[in-house]
């Protein structure tokens, strides 16, 4: 019932709020230009790009518990379907 009377809520954008196709054009380019002046690179926050050995360190830090935990998820979803 609450999801019907939201439904019934909803109205459409008022004509205002759009973007005339010439700022459209605008913001288009600006998001072009800085995306090429962009370049991705790993950094540590500080414009310093980050090792390897501590990215892979962190990633151990992260896998192993999440590994472990898909184990023991398997091993109890095996009791149950066994």
């Amino acid at each position: 019932v609450g999801g019907f009377v939201c439904n019934l809520l909803v109205r459409p954008v008022a004509a205002k709020w759009f973007m005339t196709e010439e700022e459209l054009v605008a913001e288009r380019k600006l998001a072009h230009e800085k995306a090429q002046a962009t370049t991705v690179t790993a950094t540590a926050g500080n414009g310093v790009p980050s090792s390897p050995a501590i990215a892979a360190l962190f990633w151990l830090f992260v896998g192993i518990p999440l590994a472990w935990g898909v184990y023991v998820t398997l091993q109890k979803a095996f009791v149950l379907f066994h």
